[in-house]
């Protein structure tokens, strides 16, 4: 039931909690971690891939060329991870770090050529395999999904670089 915040805007309430698994973000992370699972095994097999290593890849390809730390903030990940996997990236020749001519104390990433190619044919199977996923949904409920996820993400983004001190519980 929706409560009023205001005379323009309503809340959802969380339906009732009985246990762990009727947490919103529980479940969230329940599908995330089974597709994460089933990536991190295709990745490994036909690709040599971790995980975090084609995230990483995936970034810089779509926002390239990115600051290090903006992949370390999209990624929600510590800059000394993200650049142990920038330094397997560039020894696989897939990136390639230059400094930023707007901040020397930082550096932009960008793929290589090789890292281009391998992103585009990752992302094609990515693609097949999400194919996967989605068709258990009709196209309206797909579209539904994706438009609440692109209003949840913002704002958990936002909470999730909070410092600890700032955050709620």
């Amino acid at each position: 039931m929706p409560a009023s915040k205001g005379p323009d805007e309503t809340v959802a309430l969380h339906p009732r909690i009985g246990d762990i698994r009727d947490l919103l973000t529980f479940r969230v992370a329940m599908l995330g971690a089974a597709g994460d699972r089933i990536a991190q095994q295709w990745l490994a097999a036909e690709f040599g891939f971790r995980i975090v290593e084609w995230r990483v890849l995936g970034i810089i390809a779509a926002s390239e060329p990115v600051r290090f730390f903006e992949v370390a903030r999209t990624l929600l990940i510590d800059k000394g991870q993200l650049s142990r996997v920038v330094n397997v990236l560039a020894k696989k020749g897939l990136v390639e770090a230059e400094p930023d001519p707007d901040d020397q104390r930082t550096i932009r990433l960008r793929t290589t050529g090789e890292g281009a190619d391998v992103h585009r044919r990752i992302l094609a199977r990515a693609f097949e395999r999400n194919q996967l996923v989605v068709a258990a949904l009709t196209p309206g409920e797909l579209e539904t999904l994706f438009s609440l996820l692109d209003k949840l993400q913002p704002m958990m983004s936002h909470r999730a670089a909070r410092p600890a001190e700032e955050a709620e519980t």
